[in-house]
């Protein structure tokens, strides 16, 4: 009997420290994102620190080195990334039609508007980022502010004073792009007029709001996010929402098929879409893509600026993407 006890404890032993061994079960999530390494670095910190089990880890760079890389790996049949998150949607409609996304309808998602999910849950905004107009607010005052994208064409910022951001090396720019001309009041002809009036490109975003602030510029073509991160910084720039309609990128998330993660890769995803982990990413001014969130006073809301979008034809976009950044350049880069 107290032999039958003996081996009755060991296993029980051996049970719990089996159990215990595997509730600190370290698991690994790795995340290719186009985000600023600050706003990765915050979401880091609170996600290590609700999991300190899941050791998270990021690659950041622009939207076209992203993509180059993935690109790079996936004929290589060795993708590293178990979740994606760049800045232009059409790299998730061209990944699903290839079937490399894997389809995920996170429990954190019931608030998000439905124009911003998959239909079919493959990916799922889960940060809005907008690019309006920056300006310098020592040499622009008054009537001279910008207000709408018209405003790019006018003398006053005639003779390489206006600049914007290279579509070829940045998602959101290409969707902004995407966005005036596919828009009947402005069309491939008001980039016609932006080349004559001496528009500029740069090939960094970062670069078209920065040299604005360092006053080499006078106003830009601008993301919401990094104007107000300069601006935080002591630059002199402003940042304003043109009137006939915001350029409005719903920056999603999506689970790569071939993820060796996807238990970690499905907390990480929800941790970006839950409260807590939105809350972290309007700190380190990002727009949050649930209404819920309280954002800071005098903010446009989530719902007011889907409403003020300028319509983008996603389809349309993915299929002539390379055609599209042809046509920009034949306009833009021509001598």
């Amino acid at each position: 009997m107290k032999k039958l006890i003996c081996i009755i404890g060991v296993i029980g032993i051996f049970l719990m420290t089996s159990t215990l061994l595997f509730a600190a079960e370290k698991m690994q999530v790795m995340l290719y994102s186009s985000m600023k390494d600050s706003q990765l670095e915050a979401l880091k910190e609170g996600f290590d620190k609700k999991y300190p089990n899941i050791r998270m880890d990021y690659y950041t760079a622009a939207t076209g080195k992203v993509m180059t890389k993935l690109s790079a790996e996936e004929q290589a049949g060795n993708i590293s990334a178990d979740i994606i998150w760049v800045g232009e949607p059409t790299n998730y409609f061209a990944y699903k039609d290839k079937g490399m996304l894997l389809p995920y309808a996170s429990p954190e998602a019931k608030t998000i508007p439905k124009e911003l999910i998959d239909k079919d849950n493959t990916f799922c905004g889960a940060r809005i980022v907008t690019l309006g107009l920056v300006y310098n607010v020592n040499a622009v005052k008054g009537a001279d502010i910008p207000t709408d994208w018209d405003d790019l064409v006018k003398p006053r910022f005639a003779n390489h004073l206006a600049v914007m951001t290279d579509p070829s090396f940045s998602g959101t720019t290409l969707y902004t792009v995407a966005g005036l001309s596919q828009n009947p009041k402005y069309g491939w002809e008001f980039f016609k007029r932006l080349k004559a009036n001496g528009m500029r490109l740069e090939k960094g975003s970062t670069a078209s709001v920065e040299k604005v602030g360092s006053g080499e510029y006078d106003v830009s073509i601008g993301v919401d996010y990094i104007a107000m991160s300069w601006k935080k910084q002591g630059s002199p720039v402003a940042f304003v929402y043109p009137k006939s309609g915001i350029s409005v990128i719903a920056s999603p998330i999506a689970i790569m098929k071939a993820s060796k993660n996807v238990k970690p890769a499905k907390i990480l995803y929800d941790y970006i879409l839950s409260l807590e982990g939105q809350k972290v990413l309007v700190k380190a001014e990002v727009l949050p893509v649930r209404p819920e969130v309280e954002l800071e006073k005098g903010s446009v809301s989530v719902k007011e600026i889907l409403k003020r979008a300028l319509p983008v034809d996603d389809k349309k976009l993915t299929e002539e993407k390379d055609d599209m950044i042809n046509k920009f350049n034949e306009i833009m880069k021509k001598k």
